[in-house]
């Protein structure tokens, strides 16, 4: 017991003495927190408490704004991490309040798992900005950020026998210079105790879990083409944005951004890149094409990678590149063959001339959480019935999603009329079969959007993979 309580201390205050060497100017290792692991080694002397023994993975996804971590297993439960930033869009634009949810939860069940304490560190890159530990009574935490360039507080009380931030409400406030800017930051996440205040993890044995979100990083930048100039807003959800150019001969945008493309990296965690770039529909020689060449690092993407949604926006034509996991590691082991750079993520969109557009098979949510699967029937589809069978898969996985899914499905023409519009569809364990019927012969729009799923014991639907799919519908 001692030997343990020993090596908790000595694990937090080396952290703690690493973060002030390197954050002097944040005040992280205020004096309360020092009193803090005092009573940590105090309580694990002089208090009985029940060392726990876990049998948990390293749970690690990277690049999405909220995720649910995989399971491992605690006992007869499978203990998941889930993770959020919001507002859903949080960019460096329009740095506002931000909010950080946790919650532990059984992912049989869906029940919270209570009496948690939440160790969490925040960095991005190589820098450092917020360790401390956290406690909730019932188990969901959420940290409210209030960014400012001065020293970092966290506004609450503190659990007696640990000495986590609480509060009654589950809610804190923590103000200073953390989640002020775009890009990707690490949230690590060591669970030090869960269902009573004293049952406590040996710490090598601690389930561990860490995230990769994102801060959307905005470029406005503007397109010179024959004479005209237009206004153009890229965003990345991934990581900063880096040379963002115009080449007006063929019409090609391009940019970059920091990333790792170490194989090993890739395997070992979910990733997920979303690029998104707005482009005025006045400048019409772009705007107006239905089909686009992109590439990553000078290799093309195709099908599902590439989102084409002429509507959200009445003002902007909005292309998104959506990489999940699969499509990045094919992509990095490319990269070695073609020896191209290790560092970054290099983008290219343009409009593709004299192709023609074809109907979408595959489709992934711009949240990254869910692949949809088209087969059509006849296919290709004609005028009048078609038979259209949805099959949604977990798109960072690519594993078959043990769960109902409901959703909406549109199909509208390209100047916006709805000509098929069907609300609150369940696809029974993910496979779903709908009657659709097309007025005429021409190109459509096609959108699925995810609005929950609910696997077999849970309580209440999982609404945290939330997103949009969009393709085409060819009709000839």
């Amino acid at each position: 017991m001692i030997w343990i309580a020993f090596k908790l201390l000595t694990e937090l205050v080396m952290a703690e003495f690493s973060v002030l060497l390197n954050n002097i100017n944040y005040q992280l290792f205020a004096r309360q927190n020092m009193e803090k692991y005092i009573k940590i080694i105090m309580s694990f002397l002089f208090v009985t408490g029940t060392i726990m023994l876990p049998n948990f993975e390293r749970a690690i996804a990277d690049g999405i704004f909220e995720e649910n971590l995989p399971p491992a297993t605690v006992g007869d439960r499978e203990a998941s991490l889930y993770t959020k930033i919001s507002p859903p869009i949080l960019t460096s634009d329009t740095m506002q309040n931000a909010f950080f949810q946790l919650r532990l939860f059984d992912s049989k069940t869906g029940n919270n798992i209570t009496n948690v304490n939440y160790f969490l560190t925040i960095s991005k890159g190589e820098k450092l900005l917020l360790r401390e530990l956290f406690y909730s009574k019932d188990g969901p935490l959420t940290l409210k950020f209030e960014p400012n360039q001065g020293p970092i507080n966290v506004y609450g009380s503190t659990e007696p026998f640990l000495g986590g931030w609480t509060s009654e409400t589950g809610q804190l406030t923590i103000s200073g210079p953390v989640l002020s800017e775009g890009g990707l930051y690490h949230f690590g996440v060591e669970i030090f105790g869960i269902d009573n205040v004293r049952n406590i993890f040996v710490p090598e044995n601690a389930p561990r879990f860490d995230s990769y979100l994102s801060i959307g990083d905005v470029t406005e930048s503007n397109l010179t083409y024959a004479d005209q100039i237009y206004n153009s807003t890229l965003i990345s959800y991934y990581d900063r944005i880096q040379n963002f150019t115009f080449e007006p001969d063929d019409l090609e945008a391009k940019w970059a951004m920091p990333f790792d493309w170490n194989v090993s990296r890739i395997l070992s965690q979910n990733i997920f890149v979303h690029e998104e770039i707005k482009i005025p529909k006045s400048f019409s020689e772009f705007s107006n094409s239905t089909i686009f060449n992109g590439t990553v690092n000078g290799q093309p993407l195709m099908g599902r990678s590439l989102a084409i949604d002429p509507f959200t926006s009445e003002k902007a034509l909005i292309i998104h590149f959506l990489l999940n996991k699969n499509d990045i590691l094919k992509l990095a082991q490319n990269n070695e063959a073609l020896g191209v750079s290790n560092d970054s993520m290099k983008f290219t969109i343009r409009p593709q001339l004299n192709q023609t557009q074809t109907t979408s098979v595959d489709m992934v949510t711009d949240t990254g959480g869910i692949h949809a699967s088209l087969l059509w029937n006849p296919n290709p589809p004609v005028i009048g019935e078609n038979t259209l069978s949805i099959n949604f898969s977990d798109a960072l996985s690519g594993n078959r999603l043990n769960a109902d899914v409901n959703y909406d499905l549109s199909i509208r023409t390209h100047s916006g009329e709805e000509i098929v519009s069907k609300n609150n569809i369940t696809a029974i364990n993910g496979i779903s079969n709908q009657t659709v019927s097309l007025p005429s012969e021409g190109i459509f729009n096609l959108e699925i959007e995810v609005k929950s799923l609910k696997g077999l014991n849970q309580t209440l639907p999982d609404t945290t993979r939330n997103g949009i799919a969009r393709g085409f519908v060819v009709v000839s």
